[in-house]
């Protein structure tokens, strides 16, 4: 299992508030995607940063998701409302045994 954390860093209160209104699309059709475990959208309660929590079959099936137009459209839709780009970070769960 592949795990993806995609921190978004909103401009200000209404940029945040359409970043989420932007990201119901995303999620929905993200989750309809074949290969895909859980898709998720956090709000940090202190510093009204946003976290995206993904969970995906594999690497490939994420790669794919990177290439589909929902995915591509919500980053066109708030490239403006950020203050940066979405700080990413991977994990593979496959190489983790406790």
């Amino acid at each position: 299992m592949i795990i993806v954390q995609a921190k978004a860093i909103p401009k200000d209160e209404t940029s945040k508030n359409r970043i989420i209104e932007f990201a119901q699309d995303l999620i929905k059709k993200s989750k309809e995607e074949s290969g895909n475990i859980d898709y998720n959208l956090f709000v940090n309660t202190d510093d009204n940063t946003l976290l995206f929590v993904e969970q995906w079959d594999s690497v490939e099936i994420l790669k794919n998701h990177l290439k589909t137009e929902h995915f591509i459209k919500f980053g066109e839709n708030i490239s403006d409302l950020v203050v940066s780009d979405l700080e990413i970070n991977v994990f593979d769960a496959n190489s983790i045994s406790l």
